[in-house]
């Protein structure tokens, strides 16, 4: 009977230090709980379907060509087709004013050219498109040239400016345009070698470059696609470029002490408020593409040099370009011209 009780005892006293084992807190040390970790984000599933690629010039103008190649390429870098839409009009307004009500998922994208960063100072446009796109790459710039014709007394850029000096508006140069980027390019230049000039203003490139092989205009301030076989024919003097990039060997106004850097950019954008992943995506595949050697030589075979920076650099020289804009169109009259035109 005392050993059955002794059994009962020594089971009823486990039973009680394991009940009070379960309700008192353990002796040893308790590592803190660590704060739940953010939750990994998913990868962005893009592209998907096509690009829309918005082109706000008529088909087979450079902007065009350019877009074409680009999009002969896109599939490579990224996985998808571009589907181009031309949409021309008030020098590329109408085209980008469309585009800017697009659906911002990343699946349109629109020419990013040096006119889109003149016409929001003009007040051509309700939008600053600065503001509301977002860059993705520059792919080519085409630098300015000064021209005279063949039989034009000046045989240098010196001579030129020396005449220019000693006969205030004498001289007539042709332009692309009131308000063109030949045209705040000339009237930067004018500037900077303290000098005057009549301005004679044109439809287009090819019409000033037509009037100067006529004899009717003392310079063409052009593109350099537009009057280098010129020159190298022998019909046109190119007298220095507007850049700091030397072509041949044809000087650069900066090379002679003269604060001129300007050149025609066509560029890649799309909107602000896009996925910052989808941008990065796009960034990487237009690096891709911009320096693809068959790409750069498809466009050369154009008459256009590649001249790629990608989403921040483009980013950052828009913001420069833009500020340079502002200053050289308000001190030469430039703007107040363009403001009489709209009235």
């Amino acid at each position: 009977m005392k050993k059955i009780l002794s059994v009962i005892l020594a089971v009823l006293v486990i039973f009680t230090l394991s009940a009070c084992g379960t309700s008192q807190t353990p002796q040893t040390s308790v590592t803190p709980t660590q704060p739940a970790s953010e939750p990994t984000k998913a990868p962005v599933n893009y592209p998907t379907k096509d690009i829309t690629y918005v082109v706000p010039y008529s088909a087979g103008g450079s902007s065009d060509q350019m877009a074409r190649v680009i999009a002969k390429y896109a599939p490579k870098y990224l996985g998808v087709n571009m589907v181009i839409e031309n949409i021309p009009g008030g020098a590329g307004n109408v085209g980008l004013v469309q585009f800017a009500g697009y659906k911002k998922d990343g699946y349109s994208i629109a020419s990013a050219n040096t006119t889109m960063n003149l016409q929001p100072i003009y007040g051509t446009t309700e939008y600053d498109y600065i503001e509301i796109f977002e860059p993705i790459a520059l792919v080519v710039s085409i630098p300015i040239a000064i021209a005279v014709p063949a039989n034009s007394p000046f045989q240098t850029i010196e001579e030129l400016i020396e005449y220019a000096k000693a006969n205030p508006g004498k001289l007539q140069y042709g332009h692309a345009g009131i308000g063109s980027i030949t045209h705040v390019t000339a009237e930067l230049f004018a500037m900077s070698a303290d000098i005057k000039m009549t301005q004679v203003p044109f439809g287009s490139g090819n019409d000033a470059l037509t009037a100067l092989l006529g004899g009717h205009i003392d310079i063409d301030v052009a593109s350099l696609s537009e009057v280098l076989s010129h020159h190298e024919s022998g019909t046109v003097r190119i007298l220095a470029m507007c850049t700091d990039v030397q072509v041949g060997d044809i000087p650069t106004l900066v090379s002679k002490g003269y604060d001129v850097d300007m050149k025609v950019t066509q560029g890649v954008c799309t909107h602000k408020g896009v996925d910052p992943e989808i941008i990065k995506i796009l960034d990487e595949g237009f690096r891709g593409i911009c320096t693809d050697p068959e790409f750069i030589s498809e466009l050369e075979s154009l008459g256009m040099d590649v001249d790629y920076l990608g989403a921040a650099e483009f980013s950052e020289f828009l913001q420069k370009q833009r500020k340079i804009f502002e200053e050289v169109v308000t001190a030469s009259g430039i703007l107040e011209m363009v403001k009489s035109q709209q009235q």
